[in-house]
């Protein structure tokens, strides 16, 4: 009995003596540009898929808060956010939509046509949420209530302050004035948490699409304005926003250069961080239908940004990888056929001859860039994905085409219909020494499969067959290793 009586007091003298204020973890975040602009202006961009493939995917799965920008359109938005309800019961109105649901807004512009397209949805509750609207804006931006969002989340008794904006956009009808424009907005972010007389041991992060190159000097005069420390570490994909390898972005800006735009900082003069990591996820979604000229054409993408997450510590959630290959894999492989061994190859000295299958495997015309025409280089190509083929040689611009069923190489015009699939279709990219066949159809026409005729590659419309198998020899898919920039608790 004594030793069961000094257990008990044990117990009671720890409990007495436990911290009142335990650390509490920083929530878990995501920002996302989910490119959902208004439909009747920007139609052809599947925004109601979109905003369905990603409440049915696992992205949010470990995160607790979650800030959208670009939910303009308010189909999509309402399907995302209604969709999400369950998993994140707590959740703002759209910034600048309406003046209902909130504890308080500041500078409303009721006459302009869009809202704002931000929201924040939480796991914790939030226990008072503002609409700040900026009062300066340039170009297209001029036409909605962008501003910021201020909304106080309580995690175990721990309050954390989320100022969630999606500022100035480069415009050129700005005509240079977005860099201005963008400082003002984020001195308002400034001056707005210098009048609220946060507590000293509350942390604020402010987050979202800010607009600003990581290269460019605008970087470091946004973090001073801001009054925000740099993360500790930048733990994911180079950029949020990549026409080189997102397809969406690739669409509109395919001879623009990668950029980091999107960020997820923490306020210098509050509650700070253990350790700090920006972590941007260069995701895949299911495969997105795009209405063409006259057949859909495919895309793998949830938005045209990637999302950034921020957290103290990783732990088993966290990637420690790219999504994506990085290694450009099918930009130089070849075709075997499994039939005769031979190598589907180009003709040495024509750069419009047509295509043989009569090749040891050895010579330069034996290896081709196979794309995904949205693309310029694939990270993944799947089971009846649309693709170009094209010469690695110094005929690099000729595609493979067909005349009267026949195939050859043409200068800068692909065949437009013509497509790829593994023998045993799966949900994983097609890779290297997988078997695969080649189909292709003129305009209106069935699907014809691709065969060695006589030496020379040719389309029939009999049955498939399996003279028409290839073997696919291509570099293995490699990824970027994130895990060196990440620190564990």
């Amino acid at each position: 009995m004594k030793s069961n009586a000094l257990f008990f007091l044990g117990v009671i003298f720890l409990s007495v003596n436990a911290p009142a204020n335990a650390e509490v973890a920083v929530p878990k975040t995501m920002n996302y540009n989910v490119y959902m602009l208004e439909n009747t202006i920007n139609p052809g961009r599947k925004q109601l898929q979109r905003a369905q493939n990603l409440v049915n995917s696992n992205l949010f799965d470990s995160m607790e808060v979650v800030v959208f920008n670009e939910i303009f359109d308010n189909a999509s938005s309402n399907v995302l956010l209604d969709g999400l309800k369950e998993e994140f019961p707590y959740q703002t109105p759209v910034l600048g939509r309406e003046k209902s649901g909130w504890d308080d807004t500041q500078g409303w512009m009721g006459y302009k046509p869009e809202d704002g397209g931000v929201a924040l949805v939480s796991r914790h509750p939030i226990k008072s949420q503002t609409q700040v609207i900026y009062q300066q804006a340039c170009g297209a931006d001029w036409l909605s209530q962008k501003g910021f969002i201020h909304a106080v989340i309580e995690k175990s008794n721990q309050r954390f302050h989320f100022i969630a904006t999606h500022v100035q956009a480069e415009d050129n009808a700005c005509k240079g004035d977005d860099v201005a424009i963008r400082k003002s907005q984020f001195e308002t972010i400034r001056d707005y948490i210098n009048q609220k007389d946060i507590p000293n041991d509350e942390m604020i992060i402010i987050l979202g699409d800010l607009n600003v190159m990581k290269a460019s000097p605008e970087y470091r005069s946004m973090l001073e304005t801001l009054n925000v420390n740099e993360p500790d570490s930048y733990a994911g994909a180079d950029y949020s926003w990549d026409p080189s390898s997102n397809a969406l972005v690739h669409a509109n800006y395919p001879d623009l250069k990668g950029q980091l735009l999107d960020y997820i900082f923490v306020e210098k003069d509050h509650k700070q961080p253990r350790y700090w990591h920006n972590q941007v996820w260069d995701v895949v979604s299911p495969r997105l239908e795009i209405f063409g000229t006259f057949e859909s054409y495919y895309m793998y993408e949830y938005s045209d940004h990637y999302p950034v997450v921020a957290f103290e510590f990783a732990d088993e959630t966290t990637p420690t990888r790219s999504f994506r290959a990085d290694n450009q894999p099918y930009d130089r492989i070849q075709f075997q056929h499994a039939a005769s061994n031979k190598f589907i190859s180009a003709a040495i000295d024509d750069r419009e001859g047509w295509l043989k299958v009569d090749s040891e495997g050895g010579s330069e015309q034996s290896f081709f860039k196979l794309d995904s025409w949205t693309l310029n280089s694939a990270f993944c190509l799947y089971d009846g994905d649309y693709v170009r083929v094209s010469r690695t040689d110094e005929f690099s611009n000729f595609y493979w085409n067909w005349r009267k069923d026949r195939y050859y190489t043409d200068h800068k015009n692909a065949s437009h219909f013509l497509k790829i699939r593994r023998e045993k279709p799966a949900d994983t990219c097609i890779q290297n020494g997988d078997e695969v066949v080649l189909f292709d159809h003129a305009l209106f026409g069935k699907d014809e499969y691709l065969a060695p005729n006589n030496g020379e590659l040719v389309s029939h419309s009999e049955p498939a067959s399996d003279n028409d198998v290839f073997y696919l020899k291509m570099p293995e898919l490699q990824y970027t290793d994130w895990s060196r920039f990440l620190r564990y608790n």
